[in-house]
């Protein structure tokens, strides 16, 4: 078995074991938090102590004719590649203030699981469960954890835990495409896209400081004039008010990409767009917001960014008088300037929120919050029209199950999360149940596939829509 400096040797292969990986960065450095970064530090500040709900979970495979040192000095390179994998988050030791170290040099230890007679697979959840159900100590141990599977010592996969102080999901993806590329054809991989300190000498500028100006007129303007039922705390006493359910739709999928095609706009804007419509009939309100986690790699040198990027926007939508395709062409604008208006610094967004608020007499933390997590291809295009009956038949396919959850979701009377919009749509929703109404989360999945089906079928807008879905919950 091969060695190198930067790699210490592994025992020889038993069930489980630890290899050390040693790496050097270019460089060390410090400084205050992103904004992104702020963001999942407030995060953290209110999660019980011992809470590993927001660790990220990855497996890659491993192609065949890699020995386990490739994987190792694969692994070695990655951490040194983007500075979010060697970072330490913790509180300035002078004005308490959140800080990033970013260091030069250290080590990874890393875990060796061979699996015998057992299925990789198996033994790869395994790995992943064990380094995912520990928090992270995000200001004394480097934000990731590795595991390499192996099969007669030759790797199979590596499992890869990030803490989302770190990396939010797009990064992890980015982290994994990067770790395939050193194990196949390293010369391929080019530099490395902005680092989380470079991001922050932009949000230090002048033009980033416009761009939040910007985006504190856009918030500030919609919190004075959105109805208090998109905004107000329901006063919740926890978990046990909240409802969950998952659905499993071909039928929405495919209605919605026809509906998007319809309408020249991307299947995730009609999804969304159609999510917040369902809540507008739900509340008898007319002014819809959701508050949506957005990946703010909007420009070329931060398409391949990794760290904690996630900020949140604010889609608005009026349901008028139209057509339902025209109610999604307004969609694409309301959320094109959602999205331009959600980069700022959140702790000052949310002081300016309760501001706003309280001049209104609304205790604020009640939102409708909406998270594409798709990690997939785009999907695909919306094919040939299905007749009614076909589509009667994707219906009756549908599936509805009860999610596994570990966590409450604070600060949110409703949570879409999206995981699915290719040949079928996967959603998973967590809702207040007064927030709801008499309807629970599983009548809002199956409402909402309704919905975007019969929109297709009629091209009916909003008002229309409503007198339908009224008969509908009816009868």
């Amino acid at each position: 078995m091969r060695t190198s400096p930067s790699v210490k040797a592994p025992h020889p292969v038993r069930t489980f074991h630890r290899v050390t990986v040693a790496f050097r960065a270019p460089y060390g450095d410090r400084g205050s938090l992103t904004w992104g970064q702020t963001a999942i530090w407030e995060v953290l500040r209110w999660l019980p102590p011992g809470d590993a709900s927001l660790n990220l979970l990855a497996v890659c495979e491993v192609e065949p004719g890699r020995d386990v040192d490739d994987v190792l000095a694969a692994v070695r390179a990655l951490v040194e590649r983007h500075d979010a994998l060697h970072t330490l988050f913790s509180r300035d030791h002078l004005d308490g203030s959140p800080v990033q170290v970013v260091l030069r040099s250290g080590e990874l230890e890393v875990a060796v699981h061979e699996t015998g007679t057992r299925n990789p697979g198996t033994v790869a959840a395994y790995a992943g469960a064990r380094l995912r159900d520990l928090p992270f100590d995000v200001g004394g141990e480097l934000p990731l954890r590795v595991a390499v599977v192996t099969t007669g010592g030759v790797p199979v996969r590596v499992v890869l835990v990030a803490s989302h102080m770190a990396v939010d999901g797009w990064s992890l993806k980015i982290v994994c495409d990067d770790l395939r590329t050193l194990l196949s054809v390293p010369s391929a991989l080019g530099p490395p896209a902005e680092q989380p300190l470079g991001r922050l000498a932009y949000e230090n500028s002048e033009r980033a400081r416009l761009r939040e100006r910007r985006a504190f007129d856009y918030w500030a303007e919609a919190v004075r004039e959105l109805p208090r039922v998109w905004l107000e705390d329901l006063g919740r006493g926890g978990e046990a008010r909240q409802g969950w359910s998952e659905i499993r739709s071909r039928a929405l999928s495919r209605a919605i990409r026809a509906l998007a095609a319809r309408a020249s706009v991307t299947p995730g804007v009609a999804l969304q767009a159609t999510v917040a419509l369902l809540l507008g009939l739900y509340k008898g309100e007319d002014d819809v917001a959701l508050r949506l986690i957005v990946s703010t790699r909007f420009k070329p040198e931060t398409r391949r960014f990794v760290g904690a990027f996630n900020q949140n926007a604010l889609l608005r939508l009026r349901l008028r008088h139209e057509s339902f395709s025209g109610f999604l062409a307004h969609a694409g604008r309301a959320a094109l300037a959602a999205y331009s208006t959600c980069e700022c610094d959140p702790v000052r967004l949310e002081e300016l929120v309760a501001h706003v608020t309280g001049e209104r007499g609304i205790g604020t933390d009640g939102y409708c919050f909406y998270n594409d997590i798709r990690f997939d291809a785009p999907a695909p295009p919306a094919g040939r029209p299905l007749s009614p009956a076909e589509y009667d038949a994707l219906l009756d396919e549908t599936e509805l199950v009860e999610p596994p959850h570990d966590t409450d979701q604070k600060g949110a009377t409703f949570f879409l999360y999206v995981h699915e919009l290719s040949e079928r749509a996967v959603l998973t929703l967590c809702a207040d149940r007064r927030f709801l109404g008499p309807r629970g989360p599983s009548d809002f999945l199956l409402d909402l596939e309704w919905l975007a089906v019969e929109a297709l079928r009629t091209d009916a807008g909003p008002l229309r829509l409503a007198e339908a879905l009224a008969s509908r919950q009816r009868g």
